[in-house]
C-alpha cells in the first residue's frame, strides 16, 4: 500500500487504515445488531452478558487484527479491481463498481471456503452458502466504498484522515446495516 499524505500531527494515513477503520465500525454495528438479537430472542439459558463488557477490552486488537486482514485479503483487492473495471468498461471513478465487483469477490471466497469444506466433508445446504454470500458482500462494500473515497481524496491532493472519511461515510455505513436490519426483522416476522 502507498502512504499517502499526512495528518496535520505529521501521522501518515493510507486507504489501508481508513478500511481497517471502517471495518471495525462495521463489527462494532454487527456486533450490536446480533447483542440486539439476542437481548429480544434470548435462548433459554442465557446469561446478562455483562462478562462481554468486562472482557471486551481484550478483543479490541483481535478485532483490529481481524480487520486488518479482511481489509487485505477482501476490501483492497475488491477496490483494485473495481478501478480495474472501470478503466476497461468505462465509467472509470464510478461508485458503482465497487458493489459489483464485491459480489463476485464475496462470491469467490465462499466457493473456495464452500469447496474446501466439500473436501473436509462438511457441505452445507445451498442456502447457507447464499447468506454467506450476501453477508461478505455486505462486509465489503461500506469498506470499500469509504477506501475508494480516501483514494479519490488523495489523488486529488486533500488530506487523507481515517476520521474525516469515517465520519463523512459513517453515516452511510450506520444507514446500510439498519436497512440490513430492518430487512432481516421483516423476514423474522414474515417467514419466522
Amino acid at each position: 500500500m502507498q502512504t499517502v499524505t499526512a495528518d496535520t500531527d505529521g501521522r501518515p494515513s493510507s486507504g489501508l487504515t481508513v478500511t481497517v477503520s471502517a471495518l471495525m465500525v462495521e463489527m462494532a454495528f454487527a456486533a450490536a445488531a446480533l447483542w440486539s438479537w439476542g437481548v429480544t430472542h434470548p435462548g433459554p439459558e442465557d446469561e446478562s452478558g455483562a462478562l462481554a463488557v468486562i472482557v471486551l477490552p481484550f478483543f479490541l486488537p483481535v478485532v483490529a487484527g481481524v480487520a486488518l486482514i479482511l481489509a487485505l485479503t477482501l476490501v483492497m483487492p475488491t477496490v483494485a479491481l473495481a478501478r480495474r473495471a472501470g478503466v476497461r468498461w468505462g465509467k472509470a471513478g464510478a461508485w458503482w463498481w465497487v458493489p459489483a465487483v464485491a459480489s463476485a469477490v464475496s462470491a469467490a471466497g465462499v466457493t473456495v471456503v464452500g469447496v474446501w469444506a466439500g473436501f473436509r466433508g462438511g457441505v452445507a445446504a445451498p442456502p447457507v452458502y447464499l447468506w454467506w454470500w450476501l453477508a461478505v458482500t455486505a462486509l465489503i462494500v461500506p469498506a470499500g466504498l469509504l477506501a475508494r473515497l480516501a483514494r479519490r481524496r488523495a489523488a486529488e491532493g486533500r488530506p487523507v484522515r481515517a476520521r474525516t472519511v469515517l465520519f463523512g461515510g459513517c453515516a452511510g455505513v450506520v444507514a446500510f446495516f439498519m436497512a440490513l436490519l430492518t430487512v432481516a426483522i421483516v423476514m423474522e416476522s414474515a417467514f419466522g
